[in-house]
This record gives structure tokens, sequence and C-alpha cells, in this order.
């Protein structure tokens, strides 16, 4: 017996990224918890009206209250997943403040059904059967998400019933409690087989979604990835006063090689521009291909300006090496555009990336292989007019 129970809560381990899923799932129980809150009172308040049973009506009143924080701990938990990912660390918090609140849950209508069949009026024994039955079902049904959670729950609610109708006797009730075993072994096998279902579609999802977010040809993020995640990185950047540089740049001369060359060669100039500029990024930063032979670069944690001006000056120098592909030799150069958000001086995600592509035209029209913007005025400014270009130009052509 207990061998057969281990086995059957023994589950495969889900990816972080699917159990985040299957912990969120479980917050949308909310208009269950409220149906059920409103079948309880009803059945509750019956019971207590035909046998004056002061136990029953204090039992359905800590149900009520139970599942009443049980609501609005789902409400705090939307609020806090509209304001950004779930961390593995607080998806499994959640988890066990929700598997808390359903063991309190379970435990007491649990122990309301056995309570209820020991009263003489079978009236009522129905009642009780219809509602565990239901709660039963809906919690292999709508809880299969966390099989463990689900399994307890059900072992919870159905043994204090069954050794009630045990503990009473005769056909009728020895005949319920062995349809209550029959119902536990059957529910065990849908919660596996719905566990297992669940997990594998949401394995699907999310690696279709990563597909989605992955530029075909390199491998890089792309552009729909860059817009859904750039807002958090920059928020996530001025919260905790962290300089941030985004660094836009194209390819000089791609277009030419690819006309001479043909598209097979480009595309695998484009994957040897990806690997080279991979080899610059370090885990925390962003790098995506926008399209043709545009990059954009989010290097996070800028300790300096210097910092961000050398990552630009090993881009330069990177792309610039030759290119073997096919027994041609290719030379490409790159410019590269600068935008940078100190913490004194916050900005959204789309002015960001405006400046690097104002940045990125600057240093192409003067030929100074990178350009930085990193002030407030929103026009371009003027070709020769300050530092930063003079201070870019003597970087590169010293290298």
């Amino acid at each position: 017996m207990t061998h057969a129970l281990t086995r059957l809560l023994r589950f495969d381990r889900p990816s972080d990224a699917v159990y985040i899923e299957l912990v969120d799932a479980l917050f949308s129980l909310v208009p269950p918890m409220v149906f059920l809150a409103i079948s309880v009172g009803a059945i509750g308040t019956a019971i207590f009206v035909r046998t004056g049973d002061w136990l029953v009506i204090g039992l359905t009143t800590a149900i009520l209250l139970v599942t009443g924080e049980r609501i609005l701990m789902a409400l705090r938990y939307r609020r806090t997943r509209a304001a950004g990912p779930l961390s593995f660390a607080a998806a499994q918090d959640w988890e066990r403040q929700f598997a808390a609140r359903s063991f309190i849950t379970t435990s007491i209508l649990g122990t309301m059904g056995a309570w209820c069949f020991t009263l003489p009026y079978p009236k009522i024994h129905m009642l009780m059967v219809g509602m565990l039955f239901a709660y039963a079902a809906g919690t292999v049904t709508r809880v299969a998400y966390r099989p463990r959670l689900a399994i307890l729950n059900l072992l919870i609610l159905s043994i204090p019933s069954m050794i009630a109708c045990l503990f009473i006797g005769g056909t009728v009730y020895l005949c319920l409690a062995f349809l209550i075993v029959i119902f536990l072994l059957g529910g065990f096998e849908t919660v596996q087989h719905l566990y297992a279902t669940i997990v594998s579609q949401l394995t699907l999802k999310l690696r279709f979604a990563g597909l989605a977010r992955r530029d075909a040809l390199t491998g890089l993020s792309n552009r729909l990835a860059l817009n859904e995640n750039l807002e958090t990185i920059v928020a996530a950047a001025s919260v905790e006063g962290r300089p941030l540089a985004i660094h836009s740049l194209d390819l000089d001369n791609f277009k030419q090689a690819n006309d001479r060359f043909g598209h097979p060669v480009g595309d695998a100039v484009l994957r040897e521009v990806a690997k080279r500029l991979s080899w610059l990024t370090r885990e925390n930063d962003m790098l995506v291909r926008l399209g043709g032979d545009e990059f954009v670069l989010v290097q996070a944690d800028v300790k300096s300006r210097e910092q961000a001006l050398a990552l630009a000056t090993r881009i330069i120098r990177e792309i610039a090496t030759t290119y073997q592909i096919n027994d041609n030799t290719i030379q490409l150069g790159t410019s590269v555009g600068i935008a940078m958000m100190m913490p004194d001086q916050p900005v959204t995600a789309d002015e960001l990336l405006d400046r690097a592509d104002q940045a990125l035209y600057q240093a192409k029209r003067t030929g100074s292989g990178f350009a930085v913007h990193a002030v407030a005025p929103q026009l371009v400014p003027p070709l020769m007019d300050g530092s930063d270009i003079d201070d870019a130009r003597k970087t590169v052509n010293s290298n």
C-alpha cells in the first residue's frame, strides 16, 4: 500500500518555466472558490436549520472565512503577477501559501462530511455525498496542475467520511465506502494523466513561444523579444540606479557583398557576425538582430561611460576582421550608435532606442566609428558639436 501510494505521488519535475506556468494556473480558481462558498453556505445553513447542530454551522463559517481569505490571496497574486514576471523562488512561495489554505479548507470540509454522517438524517447524508464528490471532482480537474497537492487533498477529504461509513455499517454505507475507494483510485489516475498532458502542452507552448522570439537565421533574440523585454530592463535599471547602454549598429559594405557573392554567402556572414557579437556579450546583456544587417546590443550594469565606449570599440574591431566564406574573402565594417541612460536621467525604452538610432546616423555621417547620445535633447545634435564625436574618432583611429 505504501509503495503504491509512493508511486502515485511520484511525478516528473517540469522545467522552471513550466512550473511557474503551473503555479500561475492555480490562481485562476477564483470562480470555483466563489461557487464553493455559496454551496457550502447554503448546505451548511440548511443542515443547521434541520438539525440545530452548532458544530455544522461552526464548520460552515470556518470554510467561508478560509475561502474568503483564499480569494483575497488570489487577488494579491494577480496584482503581483501584473507587476512583472514571477521568479522560480517566488512561485514556490505562492504555491506553499496556496497549499496551506487548500489543506485547511479540505480538512474542515472532510470533518464536516464525517460529522454529518453521524447525524440520524439520511437526506443530510445525501447532501454531503453530493457536496464531497463535487468538491473532489473539482480538485481532480482544477488542481491537477500540482498533482501531489490534488492527491493529498483527495485523501484528506475522503478518509474521514469513509471511516464514518464503515463505522455506521450496513449494506448502503459499506457500498458508499467502497465507492469512495474506487473514486480515489480513479481520481489518482486521472490526476496523473491530466498532469502529464498539461506539462506536455505547456512545454510545447513555451518552446514555440521561444522560437517566435528567436531570429531563425542567427539564433539571436528578435525584434519581438526586444519589444517585450526592453521596457522591463530599463525600468529595473532605473529603479536600482544602474546605468544602461544601448548599442545600435549595422554593417558597412554588407549589401555589396551580398549582391556580389549571393544570399547564401550573405546569410553565412550574418551568422558569423552574430557569433562574434555573442563573444562580446555577457550573460545579463541582450543581443538582438532586428532584421537585415541591423543589430542591437543592450549592455546592462554599465559601470561607466568609458565601459560603453570600450565595448563599441571592441565591436568595431571584431566586425572589421576578415570573413572567409566558401573560399571568398569578405571585408566589412560597422558603425555604432550608443544611447546611455544614467541614474539621474531616466528615459523610456522607446526614447533610448530613438537616441541610439540618432547616434548611429551621426556616426555614419561623420565616419567616426561610433557616437554617443547620452543627454536630454531629442533632436540629432550638430555633427561637430561636442567631445563625443572627437573622442570616438580618436579612439577608433588609434586602434
